[in-house]
């Protein structure tokens, strides 16, 4: 790939690439964008020549020159937001907290066997491990005898404790207690609130906006666009299994960025392009790219982002932590080399 080597590069290329304009549009005094003092390798203080000094190979952390030779593939000093290689990541991985499963009598958690019984929180109470004897009716013939339903062939009567000592009552079960299912871990649950949620990929908010090319050591902007609950959270829902509730809180914990370059970046929700900020860098999740695009597939990098989320929950009397499967999203971009001017 050609070398480029240059001084004085007019701010209109810095901000065509970004808008996806002609690099002949006219150059204007951009605005600094939130949390960046533009200044250093790039001063925008030329009305009269429209030029902008700045080094197009990628801006060095000394302000020494540099030349652009398409031989860094993803830098850190490219990008802005957490860079890491893309098969390292130092965050360590969350660990899910499933809770234990819990006997619950209104959310408080109880014995799951007494001498009473085996507890069921789907009806709330112990059950006698053995049926009534003599049974409610005498000889059954099928029906019960409170209610006339037919009860059908199987099953019996048992006695149902409260786990206060507050007397006892009577339930028909089709099966002894002992082969009652044993009840959920709260996570379990919890994955059930997050059925619910509807929880998306995020819209990737990128400029220059395909299909707008960008260019190669011009900045490009990365955001979550119009974040909203089931993008980016929180959301809260909650769910009951076997009578256990549990109430669950899903957020994105990070937004993991691949540029197709071989550059990944870990970002928030990052700060939405506007053309007032020319051609400065993202304050927050921004890369350049220091080679076009020519030899990929199709001639684009393929950019996703991918969405980790955490979910805290609480019930029956415990808390706790659990990861769900990630979510992605994707869009292809055109990075070329631009026309540079020599001043």
């Amino acid at each position: 790939m050609r070398r480029v080597v240059t001084r004085g590069l007019p701010a209109a290329l810095a901000l065509a690439g970004l808008l996806g304009l002609p690099l002949a549009a006219t150059a204007s005094t951009p605005t600094d964008p939130p949390g960046v003092e533009v200044g250093g390798d790039c001063q925008w203080h030329s009305p009269r020549s429209g030029l902008c000094n700045v080094h197009v190979s990628v801006p060095g952390g000394s302000g020494t020159d540099n030349v652009a030779d398409g031989s860094d593939s993803g830098s850190n000093s490219t990008s802005t937001g957490s860079s890491s290689d893309a098969s390292d990541d130092d965050r360590p991985p969350r660990q899910n907290d499933e809770g234990r499963p819990a006997c619950v009598n209104d959310d408080v958690p109880i014995p799951c066997t007494s001498d009473d019984g085996y507890w069921r929180n789907d009806l709330g109470c112990y059950v006698s491990p053995t049926p009534m004897d003599p049974q409610p009716g005498g000889d059954r013939s099928g029906r019960d005898p409170f209610t006339g339903e037919d009860l059908g062939d199987e099953g019996a009567y048992y006695e149902c404790f409260a786990p206060d000592g507050g007397g006892a009552g009577t339930v028909w079960l089709d099966e002894p207690p002992a082969q009652a299912p044993p009840p959920p871990t709260p996570g379990e649950v919890a994955r059930q609130a997050v059925a619910q949620m509807n929880l998306a990929a995020i819209r990737i908010g990128i400029a220059p906006t395909p299909p707008a090319t960008a260019v190669v050591g011009v900045p490009v902007w990365l955001w979550v666009a119009d974040p909203d609950t089931t993008t980016f959270g929180p959301t809260t829902a909650s769910a009951t299994v076997r009578g256990v509730t549990v109430t669950a809180t899903a957020r994105v914990d990070q937004v993991r960025w691949g540029l197709g370059d071989g550059t990944t970046l870990s970002c928030g929700v990052g700060t939405p392009y506007v053309p007032e900020y020319g051609g400065a860098p993202s304050p927050d999740c921004g890369h350049i790219f220091t080679r076009e695009s020519g030899s990929e597939p199709g001639g684009a990098y393929t950019v996703t982002a991918t969405t980790t989320w955490v979910v805290e929950w609480a019930g029956a009397g415990q808390t706790g932590t659990i990861t769900v499967d990630p979510l992605v999203a994707q869009t292809r971009i055109v990075v070329a080399e631009g026309q540079v001017l020599v001043s």
